[in-house]
């Protein structure tokens, strides 16, 4: 009889990138996915470590589905960068369950066949040194991991431990997996790395030379570029600027600055300047005043004083992100920011309130400025309210006031009617 198995999923699109991957190799093993846990025979969590709520969520979820494995006789298995960094935490949950790091998730597939598991702890090393490239299925976009692992010694940021140096994958094996994404339907194809500033450093190539290549292929389709880190963006921004005026790619630019303070940006091993930041979005904005700007910032570091934090906010008002993630500090294990002295939880959520309000600000008369405009967007799938949700060429999100689920995967021309500080809401152009 086939085996069902439910997975769930937290953190990243590698993360998404690698649940697919498994869920594909499980299907090779005459496995059938199911949406319902209370079916599976095996019960898989792919967890993320970047913050202490994400860890959370993860803890959670093993509880919840713990209950139902142990009910139903199933198994459960916990992968993902959280069982690299805090195994723990989790082992306490459920010391029956199975604990895959994420350099050895091409073994899941094997482990959960097995009747009898004698090793339930799966703690390998941090480098992932092999292509993990799952094929598109058809549905939604396709996270389409370009690398593994980073060249960053960030203070806060315990990546380089739970996913190890830059391994990047082959451009022609990438270009394959690309041509056949589109072939098969796929509109959206998410480039997607710890840091994708770095590709191709360790195999004499880049990740401009990468794009131009996969763009060549024929169809009408977008390619979002993800997170890069500044001080590497730096080195390819002509190439940067090149690339953002085809259409086929998103005018979509995710670079964390994560401090606008000097002093607080050393102390989190940042190897850029404010200024060298500013001076690079004055570049890209050079060229392509229109993109769409995203950026990460971390309030409550160890050490950020007021000064420090007023200068982050100067920073986000003379920029004016199109999208900030504000992040409290969270203190990661073997990381040095972990053992300095913290600040107050009070403080931090101060600081990220009033951070979040600056920025809903700043975004609400951005998207302001989009009421009355037509566009041509792509469908993307379901929104809120059953509506349609759907990108512009910027990445910018545009709820459609309309429930034809047969426009999904197309593009089509709307009307700007309405926005919020996080989309815009249009109407179909007749």
């Amino acid at each position: 009889m086939l085996q069902k198995y439910y997975i769930e999923t937290f953190g990243c699109t590698f993360n998404e990138a690698d649940s697919r991957f498994i869920s594909q190799s499980l299907d090779a093993q005459s496995f059938v996915k199911t949406e319902n846990p209370d079916e599976a025979d095996v019960v898989i969590i792919n967890t993320c470590a970047v913050r202490n709520e994400s860890e959370l969520k993860a803890i959670h979820a093993l509880e919840k589905y713990s209950k139902i494995a142990e009910r139903n006789g199933a198994k459960i298995l916990v992968t993902g960068c959280m069982v690299k960094l805090n195994p723990y935490k989790l082992y306490n949950v459920n010391r029956n369950a199975i604990f895959v790091t994420p350099s050895l998730i091409k073994e899941i597939p094997k482990i959960v066949s097995q009747d009898k598991i004698e090793n339930r702890l799966l703690i390998g090393g941090s480098d992932r040194e092999y292509e993990i490239i799952p094929r598109y299925d058809g549905k939604g976009p396709y996270e389409l991991p370009i690398a593994s692992g980073c060249l960053g010694s960030c203070s806060f940021c315990a990546v380089k431990y739970t996913r190890g140096t830059l391994y990047s994958y082959r451009p022609s094996t990438l270009k394959a997996a690309f041509e056949e994404a589109i072939k098969k339907g796929a509109k959206e194809i998410y480039l997607t790395a710890q840091d994708t500033a770095v590709y191709g450093l360790d195999i004499n190539t880049n990740l401009i030379e990468l794009i131009e290549g996969l763009i060549e292929i024929e169809g009408e389709y977008r390619v979002r570029i993800g997170m890069f880190t500044p001080w590497f963006a730096f080195r390819i921004s002509n190439g940067l600027k090149k690339i953002y005026h085809n259409e086929k790619v998103y005018k979509f630019c995710h670079v964390p600055v994560q401090s606008g303070d000097d002093r607080i940006l050393a102390d989190m091993q940042r190897l850029h300047t404010v200024k060298e930041f500013k001076d690079f979005i004055a570049d890209l904005r050079s060229e392509h005043p229109d993109i769409f700007l995203a950026t990460d910032i971390i309030v409550g570091y160890p050490g950020e004083d007021e000064e420090a934090f007023e200068n982050t906010i100067k920073l986000v008002k003379e920029i004016e992100f199109d999208k900030v993630h504000v992040a409290q500090y969270s203190q990661r294990p073997l990381t040095k920011a972990a053992s300095l002295i913290q600040l107050p939880d009070s403080t931090k959520k101060r600081r990220s309130k009033e951070l979040v309000r600056i920025c809903d600000e700043i975004t609400l008369k951005k998207n302001e400025k989009f009421i009355g405009r037509e566009m041509k967007v792509l469908v993307t799938g379901k929104g809120e309210k059953g509506f349609l949700e759907a990108r512009a060429q910027d990445y910018r999100c545009v709820i459609i006031k309309k429930e034809d689920e047969t426009l999904i995967g197309k593009f089509v021309n709307v009307k700007i009617e309405e926005v919020t500080p996080y989309y815009l809401i249009a109407r179909l152009a007749s």
